[in-house]
């Protein structure tokens, strides 16, 4: 799913320059990379507002149009304010169809309640990640990684290498060597 969101050119740069914007509910940003220069935008407050609560926006290629023209983007990074938990400003990383990205996405825990570990055995899932870096071509991107607890039994670790990875899809810590097998989730004794 591609999440599509308008931005606008912008000239003023500078803390003074983006409190003004701010004020307009307007939020500054910058697209950078590939062969392009940097590019300074604004987003309208309350459409990146709605772009930020849908998860896909963090975690998948975003389409951004800048008076007309379509450029495929990954957020790098958002900032927000501390106490309001506004956005202040977004960096985005343009993207070549043709280029490996690496972003981090959601690992998705599935069929836990159905485990012999959990229905069974009085056990919980717990959570210990909830990202994993990945690297692949942008059409590759998944949504998520999907890790299948149905076979968990008490007592039992989940590795990065339980996600099951679609094709052209890569684990960059995998990808390491070594000990980079990093533990995901366990399903441990339920607090009572």
């Amino acid at each position: 799913m591609t999440v599509i969101i308008e931005a606008a050119p912008r000239s003023e740069e500078g803390k003074g320059a983006s409190r003004r914007l701010r004020k307009q509910g307007l939020v500054p940003a910058v697209i950078y990379g590939g062969e392009t220069e940097a590019q300074s935008v604004t987003f309208k407050n309350n459409e990146l507002v709605k772009a930020v609560a849908n998860v896909a926006f963090l975690t998948s290629v975003v389409e951004v149009s800048v008076d007309g023209a379509a450029q495929k983007v990954l957020v790098k990074s958002l900032q927000r304010h501390p106490s309001t938990g506004d956005v202040m400003h977004v960096d985005l990383l343009r993207i070549a169809e043709d280029k490996t990205i690496a972003t981090r996405i959601p690992l998705e825990f599935v069929n836990a309640e159905k485990s012999e570990g959990v229905k069974a055995q009085g056990g919980r899932l717990s959570v210990e990640a909830k990202l994993a870096e990945v690297r692949c071509l942008p059409k590759d991107l998944p949504a998520s990684l999907i890790v299948d607890a149905i076979d968990g039994q008490l007592g039992q670790i989940f590795h990065l290498s339980d996600a099951q990875l679609p094709e052209g899809v890569e684990l960059v810590a995998l990808l390491k060597g070594g000990d980079h097998n990093q533990p995901i989730a366990r399903i441990g004794k339920a607090k009572r």
